[in-house]
C-alpha cells in the first residue's frame, strides 16, 4: 500500500497523534506558528520524526530546523523534498 502524499493535513494528523491529541490537526492546518511555539514537546517531536520516517520513508533529524522554527507548511515542504530525494 502506498503512503498518502505529504499534505499539510496528513502531516498535521501525524502531529496530532505524536502529541496524543494536544494539538488538533484541523486547527494546526491554518496555523503559521512553529510547532515548538505551539507547545509541542521534544518527546512529541521525536515521536513525530519517527512517524514521518514510518509514513514517508524520510529521515528528519531532531536538529532539523523544520521541526522547530518552521510552521506546518515549512515542515510539509521539507518532507516532500526529502520524499522526492531532495537534499537531506
Amino acid at each position: 500500500m502506498t503512503a498518502p502524499a505529504p499534505t499539510p493535513y496528513n502531516i498535521a494528523r501525524l502531529v496530532e497523534r505524536a502529541t496524543d491529541g494536544r494539538i488538533d490537526a484541523a486547527g494546526l492546518v491554518g496555523s503559521t506558528e512553529p510547532l515548538a511555539a505551539l507547545g509541542v514537546s521534544s518527546l512529541s517531536l521525536l515521536r513525530l520524526a519517527d512517524s514521518l520516517e514510518s509514513e514517508y520513508g524520510v529521515l528528519i533529524d531532531l536538529g532539523d530546523r523544520a521541526l522547530y522554527t518552521e510552521g506546518l507548511a515549512g515542515l510539509t515542504e521539507r518532507v516532500r523534498s526529502l520524499a522526492a530525494g531532495g537534499t537531506p
